[in-house]
Order: C-alpha cells, then structure tokens, then sequence
C-alpha cells in the first residue's frame, strides 16, 4: 500500500536531503530509455486544490506540503514557488520547511538558489528547533568547518547527541565514530 502524501513528502524530502548530489546526474542507462512511463501523480488535483486552500488559509504544514509538491514536480517542478511555500512555514517555525529551504539554499538542484548565508540561516532554525536531521546536517558542518561553519568538533557532538537521543541512526553511528 503506498504511502500517503503527507507522509511520502517528507520521506522523497529526506532522501534527496541526504543524497544531496549523488542524485543530480542520470545514470547511463535512464539516459538511454526514453520510453520509460511518466511518474504518476503524488496528488489528485483534487487534493492539490485541497492542500493549496488550506495553505492559502496559513496552515504551516500544508504550506510545507505544498512547497514539496513543486520541488518534487507535482504538478511541475517549479522551484520558486517551492521557496515561497517552504519560506512561508518555515519563518512561522515549521522545522522541516526550514530544513528543506536550507537545502533548496545550497544550489544543488539548481545555482540559482545558491545562498549560503540563507542556507545557514534556516538549517540553524530548524535545529533549534528541534529536528535531527538538521541537527545531523549542521554537526557535519561543524565536525568538518565548511560551509561558512567553523571548525567546532565539541558542537558537533552536541548536535549530534541530540539528534541520537530522537533515534537519528546516522547522528548515533556519528557519535560512535568520534570516539
């Protein structure tokens, strides 16, 4: 049984959060079959129509929803109106907005959006927030010193025991590997 949307945009999230680059490319072989089947739709428009209203209407989470529904191209991926959406919920406090507008900021899916003033800004939000994957992201940062973060291994291990103590599997085996 497939996943509902509102649970399958924070998972496509996630993974392309974590891929970060690896997934920018086409492999030979997706590049050579153009008879593949379109994807089908995340969404109804019926649902769309739904989610779009209560957005509309200041609800953070289907502000998130919907900025995801355009950064995965339902119903075209329009990364702009990702960054409105995800930018709208994200300034009212929604973690996982923040997290995905931090990642829209590093300019991976696009150059564009490469902000990394903006990108830091929002990724240290939403961990103060409380989500671990953010705080995963931004001890990586630390344990590392780039991305505009200093080099602070002390920091890290403190995101990091953060993130481990909400079951964050790579935040624990990032622990365990500091030691």
């Amino acid at each position: 049984m497939p996943l509902p949307a509102h649970r399958l945009l924070p998972a496509l999230l996630c993974a392309t959060l974590l891929l970060g680059g690896c997934a920018g490319k086409p492999t030979e072989q997706q590049a050579g079959n153009p008879t593949q089947q379109p994807a089908q739709p995340i969404v109804s428009n019926a649902a769309e129509a739904d989610l779009r209203s209560k957005a509309n209407r200041g609800d953070l989470d289907s502000q998130f929803q919907l900025g995801s529904l355009y950064f995965v191209g339902q119903p075209a991926k329009d990364l702009k109106q990702a960054e409105h959406w995800w930018k709208l919920a994200a300034d009212k406090g929604h973690a996982m907005a923040a997290v995905s507008l931090a990642y829209l900021y590093t300019g991976r899916d696009n150059p564009d959006f490469n902000n990394p003033e903006q990108m830091l800004k929002y990724l240290n939000q939403s961990a103060a927030g409380g989500n671990p994957m953010a705080q995963h992201i931004l001890g990586n940062l630390y344990l590392r010193g780039t991305q505009g973060v200093a080099l602070d291994p002390n920091q890290a291990k403190r995101l990091f025991e953060s993130a481990c103590r909400q079951n964050y599997t790579a935040s624990c085996s990032a622990l365990e590997n500091m030691h």
